[in-house]
């Protein structure tokens, strides 16, 4: 009885956080949204250069840089991920994207972090523009994770796919890690 009373409180607490993380993303995307958007995300582009050496090489050759630059991911047993990014194209456009996940399985915690996504082909670009539907990652895209050596090195040896992802800035503690099952869709200023 204690166990089931456990199990429902868990899948409501899930659900109130997804859909607390959710909001935002149905909120209305006003100018001074993308206005701080631009803000923070050329902010966050400038630390992770910065700080990352090879980073600027692999970014250079993208069709399109898609930064996040604070997700937050939250749950207990279920939870929910969302946070509002933006892409920029080789040719200079700039595209406004919230991202949302609902997560399952072995999480606890709170948790957010930055994320930046190198499409580095033309396809890979327009598949994430384009499409009729929100663009998931792990499904929509092979995602090649880009890791960072002791030295801040960018490991290029894995970075032959389409998609390259460089999650960093981790800040809070969170059992659950991966990026896939996240959804991004397009935002218009309104």
């Amino acid at each position: 009885m204690h166990k089931t009373r456990r199990q429902i409180s868990m899948i409501v607490s899930g659900a109130a956080l997804a859909l607390t993380l959710a909001t935002p993303a149905a909120a209305k995307f006003k100018a001074s949204d993308a206005a701080r958007l631009d803000a923070e995300a050329a902010a966050t582009l400038a630390q992770f250069t910065a700080s990352t050496m090879g980073a600027e090489a692999v970014l250079a050759e993208a069709k399109g840089v898609l930064v996040c630059p604070k997700i937050t991911k939250a749950g207990f047993g279920f939870g929910a991920e969302g946070g509002q990014c933006l892409l920029t194209t080789a040719a200079g456009e700039k595209l406004y994207y919230g991202t949302f996940g609902v997560k399952g399985g072995f999480i606890a915690g709170i948790q957010s972090h930055s994320m930046i996504l190198a499409l580095k082909t033309d396809e890979a670009l327009a598949k994430f523009t384009t499409g009729q539907r929100e663009w998931e990652l792990g499904v929509d895209a092979s995602v090649a994770v880009a890791t960072v050596g002791a030295g801040g090195d960018v490991d290029t040896s894995n970075l032959k796919s389409d998609v390259v992802s460089f999650i960093f800035g981790q800040q809070g503690l969170m059992a659950d890690a991966s990026w896939k099952g996240s959804r991004f869709k397009r935002l218009d200023i309104e």
